[in-house]
């Protein structure tokens, strides 16, 4: 109960790499016509020349626009060519330093969309050029989506696949958003001590020269410790914010909660879960979309174990009962 579990990070990605894999499949053999089909004039000459601004102005069906939406965002035929000359590997923790599992699906997704740490090398503009990416993909899916289950206005198979594919690299990339912070520690739960004070004790080790070259912020690389250190601060500010009696009360709950389960006190679960409630919509979005799609075996499978595992951390972590 006091570690986050990684699981469902690993669950989750089995599906972004399946949904990576399948849309170079689909762009690469010329079935994903994301960018070259588009509707005569402007529009076709502003999506064919990358002048997504432009395509957005011109184009007037909501697949050409959504079209746009993903190019502004780094899904395009030029960038899934540049990265399918390179893929990222997940790195080994260095000896002695517990600092977790490194996932790497947000590096993956990165390197898709030109985001990576070697195209885009400085912090401040990484971090806001993923921001910007997943704003034009939920605006890309925002677009589409809503037609999912519409009989009257129905998507068609590519409309499906590029939802699917806004939705995934969007969750994705709200997990490097949340999580990617290049700070540690060693429980999802604050320690207190014979005060009442909080804490989130770092890894030891981690501010050492070798765990710090792969603690990096913003660079897709998901330590299961730095998720641990987010959500453990968030519950210490909650915590915190309260009066002492309400703090005092929440901390004799929080350790009843921690052996036993069950959902967080409810002075703290509002702000401690909603960044799991946006994490799970992500994903009850894309398994509707990817329910449209002809999938069998372990595709199917790889979807049912991300909504169990998903399920099961929002259990852990006391967001759900």
């Amino acid at each position: 109960m006091s570690t986050l579990q990684p699981k469902v990070f690993f669950s989750l990605k089995k599906i972004i790499f399946f949904s990576v894999l399948f849309g170079f499949i689909f762009s690469l053999s010329g079935c994903g016509d994301f960018v070259t089909e588009t509707d005569a004039g402007e529009c076709s000459n502003a999506l064919d020349g990358r002048e997504y601004d432009t395509a957005l102005s011109a184009c007037t069906s909501r697949k050409d626009k959504a079209t746009a939406y993903m190019g502004k965002a780094g899904y395009d035929i030029v960038n899934l060519l540049k990265a399918s000359s390179a893929s990222p590997s997940a790195y080994t923790a260095p000896s002695g330093v517990a600092i977790g599992t490194d996932d790497i699906s947000g590096a993956s997704i990165m390197n898709i969309l030109q985001l990576s740490t070697d195209v885009i090398s400085d912090d401040s503009q990484r971090s806001t050029a993923i921001t910007n990416s997943k704003n034009y993909l939920d605006n890309a899916s925002a677009l589409l989506h809503p037609y999912l289950n519409d009989n009257s206005s129905p998507l068609s198979a590519d409309e499906i696949l590029l939802d699917t594919f806004a939705l995934a690299f969007s969750m994705q990339l709200y997990q490097v958003i949340t999580y990617d912070n290049a700070t540690t520690a060693t429980s999802v739960v604050p320690s207190a001590d014979n005060s009442g004070n909080l804490s989130c004790p770092e890894v030891d080790g981690s501010d050492g020269n070798d765990a710090q070259a792969m603690l990096k912020s913003m660079d897709g690389h998901l330590w299961s410790t730095e998720r641990n250190a987010t959500q453990c601060n968030l519950m210490k500010t909650t915590i915190d914010s309260l009066s002492t009696s309400d703090k005092n009360a929440v901390l004799v709950e929080l350790a009843n909660w921690a052996s036993a389960g069950g959902l967080l006190p409810s002075a703290i679960r509002t702000a401690v879960c909603e960044p799991l409630d946006s994490l799970l919509t992500y994903l009850s979005k894309l398994t509707d979309s990817v329910s449209k799609l002809t999938l069998s075996g372990d595709n199917t499978e790889a979807i049912t174990d991300a909504q169990t595992s998903t399920d099961t951390l929002l259990k852990d972590v006391g967001c759900k009962e």
